[in-house]
């Protein structure tokens, strides 16, 4: 039992731990890396245990290294090991695992020509000169890394020019997964990371003949300058799962995930500081394990100037590494706590209640689009029916349909999040609600993706400032302003090449209103941990048959926790806190 307190005085009467919200659970142990970026950005090859010692001491088992071609083959007759010998020897000596990401181009090997011949280039190389590239270091290296990902990011036109080509790419994946298979039948081979939220990169790979050609889906979930719980990072497997559905089961990992602590490219505001950045690290490789992410790779390990988005400061240079910011200290501590645990559940203090059963669908009306139907059905999660929604996209362009409530449904209180069951088609569809507010701004929330079959639960915070896109009719502040009623349900064509028609089934939408807690529970020989935090602040009571428990703070920090009365008080803020004990 977890219970909430709500100052330093006796608390209010005890709230019990509700029963936990739908998770799908992790895919196995916590495994999280580092993009360490010691073959590509350290100066001083003769150096290299330094670095790498650090990486050792954060406690990773995995890192993530760039095999440039430009610096492993500055010219076609010339292959130059310095820099990636001396970075595997000085990390594979440390029983640190290495996923190697072959790419990008180097000048000589594309049409471009401007292109500086032995520096980096983003242009689509020459197919065959990729393939020999890749011969070469797969066959140096095949006796000690047997991952290999293919490009950074092909789905983004900073790393793939002029423009994304998924049918380049794919010509490209199948070749060289072929050459690597060849040099090392164990090797494991992953889709350059694509982002996961907009799977139309990634649909039409399949579509060309690439699903057979990678072993692991590789995705960049990147939401900041969201939090990791307003950005809704739990979802973000989801589409990507969905096209697995159909196209057939992979492992899912997150080779890149991050937030600067500054100003940077993504958020010129640079709204997180380094205490920030440090709990969003913990906090979001927890949530995205749970999700299950089955490794999970933190970008970065040291600042780029104007990107700050490493563990380590910019310093005096590329190879100062003495100024840790208290991201290191996280993932440090993250690490040691986790390692050998098992995971059992997560336990909250959200509650839920339904706010539309759908028993009837009296009351909806669609909008303009005539793009589909909703009817009542037998078919239930929970009670007696479900809304049947079914659609028909038939333009490569946006398509989606809306159904109003004739008299918009209030919303009680504040309510944290919103979220409904939904038995999916196997698309990736986006299944939407619009919010009218107190100033009459209708804002719009993605629950997520309508996913594969079978019924599944969605959720999305709806606390947080929404992006102009999600601004439905404007004339507030793109946040909501309570009083708030739910006034539609959306499903859109998130992949706007899509066209087709299908059937997705909605049930039991709720609100979720309560304290903003989290707890997930593990345990390891014999004690029990909870991974604890708030990101406003609360105080709690946690049950246990401990006389004294242990807390650990996100720096480290170590000190006893007496029980009061078979409880554990404990005061929560955004950083987690790590909590041993007996239960």
């Amino acid at each position: 039992m977890i219970l909430l307190l709500t100052g330093t005085a006796a608390p209010h009467p005890a709230t019990e731990l509700p029963a936990a919200l739908p998770v799908a659970g992790p895919a196995g142990p916590p495994s999280f890396g580092l993009n360490t970026h010691l073959a590509t950005r350290y100066p001083d090859p003769s150096t290299m245990d330094a670095p790498a010692a650090l990486v050792s001491e954060l406690g990773v088992t995995w890192a993530r290294e760039d095999f440039h071609w430009h610096r492993v083959q500055p010219r076609p007759d010339v292959w130059d090991w310095t820099f990636t010998d001396a970075a595997m020897r000085a990390l594979l000596s440390r029983g640190i695992s290495v996923l190697g990401v072959l790419g990008p181009s180097v000048g000589w090997a594309t049409p471009y020509s401007a292109d500086t011949p032995n520096d980096v280039s983003y242009y689509a190389p020459d197919p065959d000169a990729f393939v020999e590239y890749v011969r070469g270091v797969v066959t140096r290296y095949r006796r000690y890394i047997h991952h290999w990902e293919i490009w950074n990011e092909p789905d983004s036109a900073i790393f793939w020019r002029p423009a994304p080509d998924a049918a380049a790419y794919t010509a490209m994946l199948v070749r060289a997964a072929a050459v690597i298979r060849e040099a090392d039948p164990e090797a494991q081979i992953l889709i350059g990371g694509v982002n996961p939220y907009d799977t139309t990169f990634l649909r039409s790979v399949a579509e060309y003949g690439g699903w057979g050609s990678f072993d692991i889906l590789a995705i960049h979930p990147y939401v900041n300058p969201y939090s990791p719980e307003d950005g809704n990072l739990a979802v973000a497997p989801d589409g990507v799962r969905a096209l697995a559905s159909q196209y057939g089961e992979k492992p899912i990992w997150a080779t890149e995930l991050g937030w600067a602590s500054g100003p940077s490219d993504r958020d010129s505001l640079g709204r997180a500081g380094e205490q920030e950045q440090a709990s969003y690290l913990a906090r979001a490789m927890l949530v995205l394990w749970e999700a299950g992410v089955e490794r999970i790779f933190w970008y970065s390990f040291k600042d780029d100037p104007g990107n700050p988005y490493g563990l380590v400061r910019q310093g005096g240079g590329r190879t100062d590494y003495s100024q840790r910011k208290p991201a290191f200290a996280a993932l440090r501590t993250l690490n040691q706590q986790i390692a050998g645990a098992t995971y059992l559940t997560r336990r909250d203090l959200f509650e839920q209640q339904v706010l539309v059963g759908f028993e009837t669908v009296r009351g909806w009306r669609r909008v303009s689009q005539p793009n589909g139907t909703l009817r009542p059905s037998a078919r239930a999660h929970g009670g007696q029916g479900s809304a049947e929604l079914s659609y028909s996209f038939s333009t490569r362009e946006n398509d989606y349909v809306a159904f109003e409530r004739e008299q918009p449904i209030p919303l009680e209180g504040q309510p944290y999040a919103l979220g409904a069951w939904v038995y999916g088609d196997g698309s990736t569809h986006g299944v939407k609600v619009w919010l009218r507010d107190a100033e009459g701004e209708v804002l719009q929330f993605v629950l997520g993706p309508a996913g594969a079959p079978g019924w599944h639960f969605l959720r999305t915070p709806i606390g947080g400032e929404v992006e102009p896109g999600n601004v439905i009719v404007p004339g507030g502040n793109r946040r909501v302003d309570f009083p708030a009623a739910l006034q539609a349900i959306v499903l859109d064509d998130l992949v706007d090449g899509f066209v087709g028609d299908g059937t997705i089934w909605l049930d039991d939408l709720s609100v979720i209103s309560g304290h903003e807690v989290y707890d997930l529970r593990l345990e390891r020989g014999g004690e029990a941990l909870d991974i604890l935090w708030s990101p406003p602040g609360a105080r709690v009571n946690l049950a246990t048959s401990a006389s004294t428990a242990r807390l650990i703070d996100q720096g480290g920090a170590e000190s006893p926790l007496p029980a009061q009365d078979g409880r554990l008080r404990v005061n929560l803020g955004p950083a987690p806190v790590y909590l041993w004990h007996r239960r």
